[in-house]
């Protein structure tokens, strides 16, 4: 079976329809679905404060999509990532599909159903790569998968900057950099370049570049508020992190986000606030613990923060990828506990 043929026979781009809808599919049905699930995920994204169970609902019409038309690669797609939508640490997160333990067989479910239609798509290689290296460590298929997803849209430099810093991840700088600065020749605007360029260079620990690169994304957003103040706080400077982060949107209720805050206030010796409000993340049920155990960890109590991590561990968590290059972890690296979860991963020896 030609699916390419069936693909192009099945899909209509950007035909506007009334009410701003959009037709995907000629399948009215599927076509209607979809468009009620972009509606919920709109008004359900927990990154701008919206109702997670709106999520559950764009993943059932999305679910509806698929069925009604197996061949809709597009609902395929916005279907895994919405599953990462969930991925984020809004009050009570637990309770919904927020590991990766439940998340990921899904969201990758669904992009192998989106490659079976059409084994060119760009976007899906970079999708599969993402959860190659956020999720399961795995730096070589990520390599391999990012390399598809340039190879079929050689255009998208924020897959140059993600293979770039993939290879940070398995020590090779030289070449790390090398794809770093392509993404940056091609889109020095482009937020999502300049977001992962930051990030590099704070693993890198250059803190200035990593500040440079973050402070040019705009519009500035909480995601890069979030980077920003963690970077001030590397280099000493707790203060200006303290205020990036008060000005980060109050709906994006993010455990990581309040437990950065409790972070920046330990490292100006506000003691007592930060631990008011490492009480409430907890009593929120919303305690990312790659980042509460980084505030235990600079309160000296290590025991409390090595415990977070073993649970943040067993639950693949993203930020596992930081681990070895975090300036966070300086008070623990000669500690015995920190060499063997960091031997868990596969960092270059």
């Amino acid at each position: 079976m030609n699916f390419k043929l069936i693909l192009l026979a099945t899909l209509f781009f950007a035909t506007p329809l009334p009410g701003n809808a959009q037709v995907y599919s000629k399948n009215k049905a599927a076509n209607s679905y979809y468009n009620k699930a972009l509606d919920y995920i709109k008004i359900g994204n927990p990154r701008n404060g919206g109702s997670v169970d709106s999520l559950l609902k764009a993943v059932q019409w999305l679910e509806n999509a698929v069925e009604t038309d197996p061949l809709f690669v597009t609902a395929y797609i916005e279907l895994c990532k919405t599953y990462w939508l969930f991925d984020f640490s809004y009050p009570d997160f637990p309770k919904y599909n927020s590991s990766a333990i439940v998340i990921l067989p899904k969201a990758k479910a669904a992009i192998y159903n989106a490659l079976r239609i059409d084994s060119t798509l760009s976007e899906a290689y970079s999708q599969l790569a993402r959860m190659n290296k956020n999720y399961e460590y795995n730096w070589d298929e990520a390599l391999r998968n990012y390399t598809k997803a340039i190879h079929y849209d050689s255009s998208n430099a924020s897959n140059y900057a993600a293979y770039g810093e993939t290879l940070a991840l398995k020590g090779q700088w030289e070449d790390a950099q090398k794809w770093i600065d392509k993404a940056n020749r091609i889109a020095p605007n482009d937020s999502r370049v300049l977001l992962t360029t930051g990030i590099y260079y704070y693993w890198k620990r250059d803190y200035e570049n990593a500040s440079k690169s973050l402070t040019q994304i705009s519009p500035q957003t909480d995601n890069s508020k979030f980077f920003t103040g963690l970077t001030y706080v590397a280099q000493n400077e707790p203060s200006k992190a303290i205020t990036v982060l008060k000005a980060q949107n109050p709906m994006n209720n993010s455990g990581g986000g309040k437990a950065l805050m409790a972070y920046a206030l330990i490292k100006s010796g506000k003691i007592d606030e930060a631990r008011k409000i490492l009480k409430q993340i907890e009593e929120l049920n919303q305690v990312v613990e790659y980042r509460s155990a980084a505030c235990y960890a600079a309160l000296g109590e290590y025991d409390k923060a090595f415990e977070l991590l073993h649970q943040y561990y067993k639950r693949q968590g993203n930020w596992m990828t930081w681990f070895k290059y975090d300036k966070s972890w300086d008070p623990i690296r000669n500690d015995i506990r920190y060499q063997e979860l960091l031997s868990k991963m596969p960092f270059d020896k």
